[in-house]
């Protein structure tokens, strides 16, 4: 009788020990859940950035040029051309995309060779294509901030102005990524 005593006895215990093993697991796991939860509601409030602070690690991806956050989701919007948009608009988008055909590839190129980034790591095709894909918005935001601070600008001066703005943004922005990815 005494060894069936023992025997429930430490059957007891080990329930016990199971017990407080299951409560101690239960309680690590709310704590991980909750603070997995915790990681997901937390929202970015503001993000702000200067190509002068960015640093590129690698020659791939998609080179984005003044666009914000909130910009890079919509960004499949920035390649369909909007009827809507001013003669302005259209000529200077008409413009700078004749830029990035012609002189693109060799400014990429040239760029790549002052910086002794090996030819083959670049593909200038892509940066062209992705830098083509943001001009509407930053055609868009010059012209919007020509409107505001230079009300005096005939629609030549405005357009010769944003096209050089774009064309030394274009410039700064490659200058910039090559910079981060420069193999001296």
């Amino acid at each position: 009788m005494n060894n069936w005593n023992d025997y429930i006895y430490y059957l007891h215990q080990r329930i016990d020990e199971q017990d407080r093993f299951i409560r101690s697991l239960e309680s690590r796991m709310q704590a991980i859940e909750n603070d997995n939860n915790q990681k997901k509601e937390q929202t970015v409030e503001k993000v702000e950035y200067n190509f002068d602070q960015l640093k590129i690690e690698k020659l791939d991806g998609t080179l984005h040029i003044g666009l914000s956050p909130n910009d890079l989701k919509d960004i499949e919007d920035l390649s369909v051309p909007d009827p809507g948009k001013s003669s302005l608009h259209r000529q200077l988008l008409t413009e700078l995309n004749g830029y990035l055909n012609n002189n693109g590839e060799q400014l990429i190129r040239e760029m790549a060779a002052q910086y002794q980034i090996a030819p083959e790591t670049i593909d200038p095709a892509v940066l062209t294509e992705d830098i083509a894909k943001q001009l509407p918005d930053r055609i868009a935001f010059y012209e919007e901030e020509t409107k505001r601070n230079q009300h005096n600008l005939h629609e030549e001066e405005m357009k010769t102005y944003i096209a050089d703005q774009i064309k030394r943004e274009i410039r700064h922005s490659l200058s910039k990524y090559m910079e981060g990815n420069d193999n001296r």
